[in-house]
């Protein structure tokens, strides 16, 4: 059975850094909130927002933009 692999934004920025992009928690969820960024999603929930970034969309845009 395939698996949903879902990270943290603090998981994500590390595999980002990793990968030559410096970027900040805030700045990776101001991204996912404004669309720039379609492999996460913000789930707005009463008085907080919950971050999923799926690992997979991750690598693809890593892969797309990579040189």
């Amino acid at each position: 059975m395939k698996q949903i692999v879902v990270i943290t934004v603090s998981q994500a920025c590390m595999i980002l850094k990793e990968h030559g992009m410096p970027i900040q928690p805030n700045h990776l969820r101001a991204g996912i909130d404004c669309g720039a960024y379609p492999f996460g999603v913000a789930i707005k929930m009463n008085k907080s927002t919950v971050y999923e970034i799926f690992k997979p969309l991750l690598a693809k845009w890593i892969n797309e933009r990579s040189e």
